[in-house]
């Protein structure tokens, strides 16, 4: 039987902790039950394994006060819901279609949208096609506050476009780092950090930075530097600055990222979870992501109930980074629960049809995911011919250099080869072992090497050990076999 406050607890089961948050911080309410019920929500959000109940006995206009209070001041603050104010007024302004009303909500916002507003850049430009609306047809009431507000906010806005000219020629170096072999430390740093330390600038131009000095720390392995950034968002959460659901699943999902990355596998699985709970453009990507940390967390049986519910949305996504990356991690998850021979299917299916689509984006990850479903269903032979038909051990090769890229596919090769008798044992251990000595400074990539051992071990039980005895040995020479 439903309970009676089953359709409000649903509603702000919805809601991020850092909305829940925001609403604990800005109200003004002098009510105590108003009070009392937003800190339980605020609880829950945050405690959802020790959620508290909703008084019942309490009238129920209350509850369907705060939920209306709630919907109205998290649409407020949402900066996406800004935006689309902003493209629609625009399109008014530009075609002459401008009612009164609409003047005047514009004219209304002047002491609302400052320099720090999220938004503030593209409201500034939307200023400017009102002003030339307004000169041309001599309406001065509304054109001296109009030019007033533009004369106010140009060193601000001329400050903002040139940030994000840099910010772009930043994500050009960026980008190339994180596909070349030869990584340097970019230039940009400095000035990424800057930005987004601005509180002066527009919350997009520092948003914009958030994101790029996210990229600029995974490719050096910055983690101590990426938790301090995050840490930083997460009090930015709390206010209004950058809030949008779809800024919010984008958040979670990068800290999930860094959770995984420094093994803090439970937080991970938090913030991926918090991650999906809205669906967006981004939300394969983002599931992916949480499947790589179920997997690493040993959690299946979950891994494949979420990939699989989520096939449907497979097909209405555009993107092929993220439509490569979701069916590689779902090809895992099939190895993983057992399902081999399904999983290469899968992988030769998709394979066959997305050809271009995988070598033009992610073939790595792809091949890896693959290569482990082949070696898992004993198709030793698929994985020399693939190898040999895509030159994917050349490729391989050119990025092993680079921050990203382990010789998972090289392995792969070298123990079909030896399974199929192509290869003897000591021929194999020596080119493993000649391998990962480059990769041993680096521990990421030795955590790396590790986990290709896990998945290797099964076929080759005392020759991994082996190779794991070498490297533990080579890490610290003070340890024995």
């Amino acid at each position: 039987m439903k309970h009676k406050l089953a359709s409000f607890t649903e509603f702000v089961n919805q809601l991020y902790p850092h909305e829940a948050d925001y609403l604990l911080n800005i109200n003004q309410f002098v009510k105590p039950v108003n009070i009392s019920i937003l800190k339980i929500i605020h609880h829950n959000c945050h405690h959802p394994e020790n959620a508290q109940a909703f008084d019942e006995k309490i009238d129920k206009r209350t509850y369907s006060y705060l939920k209306n209070w709630i919907v109205e001041t998290l649409e407020k603050a949402d900066v996406d819901k800004f935006y689309e104010w902003l493209l629609e007024t625009e399109k008014l302004v530009m075609l002459d279609a401008i009612s009164a009303n609409g003047e005047r909500e514009i004219i209304s916002k002047f002491k609302l949208i400052t320099p720090s507003h999220y938004y503030f850049l593209r409201f500034y430009e939307l200023t400017q096609h009102f002003r030339d609306y307004l000169l041309i047809r001599v309406r001065n009431i509304f054109y001296k506050p109009t030019n007033t507000y533009l004369e106010l906010h140009e060193q601000a806005y001329i400050k903002g476009v040139a940030t994000n000219k840099k910010l772009n020629r930043a994500t050009e170096e960026i980008i190339r780092q994180h596909e070349t072999p030869l990584l340097q430390q970019s230039a940009f740093s400095d000035f990424l950090h800057q930005t987004f330390s601005d509180t002066g600038l527009d919350g997009y131009s520092r948003y914009r930075a958030a994101v790029r000095l996210t990229f600029h720390y995974y490719n050096f392995r910055e983690f101590a530097n990426l938790r301090s950034l995050y840490d930083a968002l997460d009090e930015e959460f709390k206010q209004n600055t950058f809030y949008s659901k779809r800024l919010l699943s984008n958040y979670y999902s990068n800290r999930a990222m860094m959770h995984s990355k420094l093994n803090e596998l439970n937080k991970a699985e938090h913030y991926g979870f918090l991650s999906i709970r809205q669906k967006n453009s981004d939300y394969l990507f983002y599931l992916a992501n949480l499947c790589g940390v179920l997997l690493r967390n040993k959690k299946y049986e979950k891994a494949l109930k979420i990939m699989s519910s989520s096939i449907p949305d497979l097909k209405n996504t555009n993107s092929f980074y993220n439509k490569i990356g979701f069916v590689s991690f779902y090809i895992k998850t099939l190895v993983y629960n057992n399902k081999a021979k399904n999983a290469v299917s899968y992988g030769s299916t998709f394979l066959d049809a997305y050809k271009k689509e995988i070598f033009d984006t992610r073939w790595h990850l792809f091949f890896s995911a693959f290569f482990q479903a082949l070696l898992n269903a004993e198709k030793y032979a698929k994985i020399i011919s693939n190898c040999n038909r895509y030159n994917l051990l050349t490729k391989e090769n050119k990025f092993i250099e680079s921050s990203v890229y382990t010789p998972i596919l090289f392995w792969y090769f070298e123990v079909a080869m030896f399974i199929e008798g192509r290869q003897n044992r000591e021929n194999l251990l020596q080119t493993i072992r000649e391998s990962s000595l480059k990769l041993l400074s680096n521990n990421y990539k030795t955590g790396k090497l590790f986990e290709i051992l896990d998945q290797l071990k099964d076929c080759l039980p005392a020759e991994t050990e082996e190779i794991r005895s070498f490297i533990l040995k080579y890490k610290d020479p003070k340890l024995t076999s």
